[in-house]
């Protein structure tokens, strides 16, 4: 390859953001330590009940270890981290990442099935409304997408359980990721969706994908604004540059520069849905919650209730690390598709 494109460029490129990243997580690490011991409350007394003894609850402390010095509570947990270990959860005695990553496909499985919504739904009629600017068409998106983001997303969610399931009936209840009564799935990634397919379950498959309907409608429509608004205001601003004119003027067809403006918009959008998949991760909690979802995102809502700090901690450093993950994966992307990015 050629223009600083070799295949020892990129392996350094690639490198020296791996190399980026280990001060990163060092970082997390300790902002996710800070933040769960300034949880009011002591998960000890909680565990211990309103009639214990204050003997049996030194008790509890001495075995959370939350009755020794702050940085001696860091360093144990820095070393547990560094052993592949995030603790025990207080609420449940088992492993917090085995907890975390038995519910962590179901979460990822409503991320990405709404982010692939959001983001297909958003690029097109932000293309769409682009080609159109000034017009109806334009208009009508730009207030469609300026209240999707005015939307809280659990109030979404409610509004399309109350259309859909209470007074239609066309959408099943907000039980899960299956019903309770009706075709199981065996486990294989954890993901319901997924599971089905993989394993030819076909019934399974059509309840997975009907309780899944409603919660991916939610978060897709909520973060389908700002890809719509992003890509029209990119693609218009590629219209009218310069080498677009350039183009018209060589007789290229109208289908040729239109493909090219979307893909030259293309890399602010890659950047923003890597950005988005983070916050998507803190917008699950509550969309979890009102679909009753059992992922790892309510599993650390119903956490913090318990002042279970393990989970709490694990939930965030696991967060933070994909969020990580996902900014390395998106700068590799950016190259991909921008050959104007140097290595």
């Amino acid at each position: 390859m050629s223009g600083g494109r070799s295949a020892k460029g990129i392996a350094w490129f690639i490198l020296r953001r791996f190399l980026i990243t280990i001060p990163l997580l060092f970082g997390i690490v300790t902002i996710v330590f800070v933040v769960t011991r300034l949880i009011p409350g002591d998960p000890a007394y909680r565990i211990a009940g309103v009639f214990a003894t204050p003997e049996k609850i030194a008790t509890i402390q001495e075995q959370l270890g939350t009755n020794r010095p702050i940085w001696d509570q860091y360093v144990s947990y820095i070393g547990e981290i560094l052993h592949g270990s995030l603790g025990t959860s207080i609420s449940t005695g088992n492993p917090v990442l085995q907890e975390l990553l038995d519910r962590l496909p179901s979460t990822l499985e409503l991320i990405l099935l709404s982010l692939a919504f959001a983001l297909i739904f958003g690029v097109v009629t932000g293309a769409w409304a682009a080609r159109r600017a000034g017009g109806w068409a334009d208009g009508s998106v730009r207030i469609i997408s300026f209240v999707g983001l005015s939307l809280p997303d659990f109030w979404l969610g409610l509004l399309l359980l109350y259309i859909f399931f209470f007074t239609l009936g066309w959408a099943p209840g907000p039980f899960g990721q299956l019903s309770a009564v009706g075709p199981q799935v065996d486990t294989v990634t954890g993901a319901a969706l997924i599971d089905s397919i993989l394993t030819g379950n076909i019934d399974a498959a059509g309840s997975a994908f009907r309780h899944a309907v409603l919660p991916i409608l939610t978060l897709g429509l909520i973060f389908f604004a700002p890809f719509a608004r992003l890509t029209r205001s990119a693609t218009i601003e590629i219209l009218q540059a310069d080498y677009m004119s350039f183009g018209r003027a060589c007789g290229l067809k109208p289908a040729t520069l239109r493909r090219y403006a979307i893909r030259a918009a293309l890399p602010p959008v890659v950047t923003f849905a890597g950005i988005l998949i983070a916050v998507m991760i803190g917008g699950a909690v509550l969309v979890e919650t009102v679909f009753a979802w059992n992922g790892a995102a309510q599993f650390a809502a119903g956490s913090i209730q318990k002042v279970d700090y393990p989970v709490i901690q694990g939930f965030l450093l696991l967060t933070g690390v994909i969020s990580v993950m996902i900014f390395l994966l998106v700068d590799l992307l950016y190259v991909l598709i921008d050959p104007r990015v140097k290595l």
